[in-house]
């Protein structure tokens, strides 16, 4: 049996739900937490498709399972907020996934190890379970970096609570300040003062990852990146997700786990990250917005 508590996170997608719940039925954990997203209104295709999910999770053991169903269409960025907001209710500390991705089954000790480890560090806000690097730049099994990533990680209460997805709580002026800690290039901060202001400018986009960095970096905390990849993104089906499909690296095992003392960001990790991952202009941000809220791509 598993002993630390996992949230899985869904809504509409029957096969990769299904392909989920059997990684972790191998595991067979003693407390499962799942919240699924209610169906858009007078859509009947996707109403079928949420109470297809519903009855994925019917665990074969003994398994304090606990299941939120949402009533009314939250959308993504609400509903993993509000998901994770309850999970934390209920426990201290735990695992966090999402319907579109596949863990490799090392993902669920190495999260374990890693939330037990540094629990008491506040230093390390987030344990991702996603490597997108092309080679691995350290021979431990994990790195520190300034950016979390988020499609499959582990973390604490203490470090979730006061998040705050209208970035009330980060002024403009304050941007410089939070990467202090971080050993970031000259132009990083300004970057980052953009994302800033487009996101308070268009409030509605159904983003919730950057406004989870910001609040990581306002708890000047480091990020844990594993040095193989550990989970798989499978939501990238359209197009318009073509160049985010290329993200997806090889699973590959990792346990057990050769642990890296020293916590001190890996520059030239997220030197390449930043490349690879952030640096968009404007109009990609935009386009962004309209392939969630408006094309529904």
């Amino acid at each position: 049996m598993f002993t630390t508590p996992i949230l899985v996170i869904a809504y509409n997608r029957v096969a990769y739900t299904h392909d989920l719940f059997v990684s972790i039925k191998k595991i067979q954990p003693e407390k499962l937490y799942v919240s699924i997203d209610g169906a858009t209104a007078g859509d009947k295709v996707d109403l079928r498709n949420v109470l297809e999910v519903r009855s994925v999770f019917m665990p074969e053991w003994e398994c304090d399972l606990k299941l939120r169903y949402n009533d009314k269409h939250l959308g993504k960025s609400a509903h993993v907020v509000s998901a994770i907001n309850w999970f934390f209710e209920n426990e201290p500390e735990g695992i966090i996934l999402f319907d579109d991705t596949l863990p490799h089954p090392d993902f669920f000790p190495y999260c374990a190890e890693l939330l037990e480890r540094f629990r008491d560090n506040k230093q390390i806000g987030h344990i991702g379970g996603c490597n997108i690097l092309k080679r691995k730049y350290i021979e431990e099994s994990y790195y520190y970096s300034a950016y979390p990533s988020v499609w499959g990680f582990a973390t604490w209460k203490d470090r979730w609570e006061g998040f705050d997805l209208k970035l009330e709580d980060v002024a403009p002026d304050e941007i410089q300040q939070l990467f202090a800690p971080y050993n970031v290039k000259k132009k990083v901060p300004g970057f980052w003062l953009r994302k800033h202001k487009l996101l308070i400018k268009y409030s509605d986009i159904d983003i919730w990852e950057y406004q989870y960095f910001f609040h990581l970096w306002k708890k000047a905390c480091y990020n844990i990146v594993p040095t193989v990849n550990l989970v798989e993104n499978r939501g990238f089906s359209t197009k318009s997700k073509h160049r985010l499909r290329k993200l997806n690296r090889e699973l590959k095992p990792i346990m057990p786990l050769v642990h890296n003392t020293t916590i001190v960001q890996h520059r030239k990790a997220d030197q390449f990250m930043f490349r690879r991952c952030f640096k968009k202009d404007k109009l990609t941000f935009l386009r962004h917005w309209i392939d969630e809220n408006i094309l529904n791509s």
